[in-house]
């Protein structure tokens, strides 16, 4: 039996370790939140409009699983298909402004200008467009996911060393090649780090198209609860927004180092 035979396989874990870690620390750290604010309350004990604790939050979230998770999904969809669009025009969008130096010019400074504009106030505009229903929210979450997109995009497609330009050249290297094997892994780095902010800006885009319009959704839940002064139900719709957020962003992040061995991520 040949040593390349009893050799041992070893393969690549799904999770990397240092994924492991992370994650274990941000837990460790949201503990120590959450005891930090239970001790708040305990220590000052202030009414119940005003401030409650996480015991209170979950225990809502407890008494009434089913109507979270319903409300949550409904976010969720919302704001991975706001997500999606956002991802595909931003990146299509830095594309443009950088292989197109006339369409940059004119259509750069009217990207800022619009980025400028609050996305609360863009919401009756996409009501009035799409109606009350899900495209409306999804279009919001897709307005504010789109910017991070276009500029990490350009900035990637950017960065390529102008050497390795130079030698694609020499080396007679066609548009498509040059764009797929140099300019394309220069980009996808900085595309991800934009997709991990998009991530989570698109579910808060969502909550504000349900503030405006919504008659389901953890942002409907939140306009309910703080109508009624139920500050245990708005902190559990808090803690899953949260946990929806972090949870996305793990997700993005973990494709990234899956996907994009070749950077170096902080540990």
């Amino acid at each position: 039996m040949t040593s390349a035979a009893t050799e041992a396989v070893v393969k690549k874990p799904l999770i990397p370790r240092s994924s492991l870690v992370i994650a274990i620390k941000a837990i460790i750290g949201i503990t120590g939140l959450f005891v930090a604010w239970e001790l708040i309350v305990l220590i000052t004990n202030p009414p119940r409009f005003l401030l409650v604790g996480p015991s209170a939050a979950f225990a809502e979230l407890f008494n009434r699983p089913g109507y979270f998770a319903s409300n949550a999904w409904v976010t969720l969809q919302e704001a991975l298909a706001g997500f999606v669009l956002g991802t595909a025009l931003g990146v299509l969008c830095g594309a443009a402004l950088h292989y197109f130096p006339a369409v940059r010019t004119f259509l750069y400074p009217a990207l800022v200008a619009i980025d400028t504009i609050p996305k609360v106030a863009l919401a009756p505009l996409f009501i009035v467009w799409f109606g009350f229903g899900f495209e409306s929210k999804v279009f919001v979450a897709m307005a504010i996911a789109f910017f991070p997109l276009v500029i990490n995009t350009f900035d990637g497609l950017s960065s390529v060393p102008h050497e390795l330009k130079e030698l694609a050249r020499i080396n007679k290297a066609t548009t498509w090649q040059r764009l797929t094997k140099i300019e394309f892994i220069y980009a996808v780095p900085s595309i991800f780090s934009g997709m991990k902010i998009s991530i989570s800006l698109a579910v808060g885009g969502a909550v504000v198209g349900e503030f405006i319009s919504g008659s389901k959704g953890l942002g409907y839940v939140i306009l309910l609860a703080n109508s009624q002064v139920d500050l245990a139900s708005m902190f559990a719709a808090f803690i899953v927004l949260a946990a929806i957020s972090l949870t996305l962003f793990y997700v993005v992040d973990l494709a990234a180092k899956r996907l994009v061995p070749w950077k170096t991520y902080a540990k």
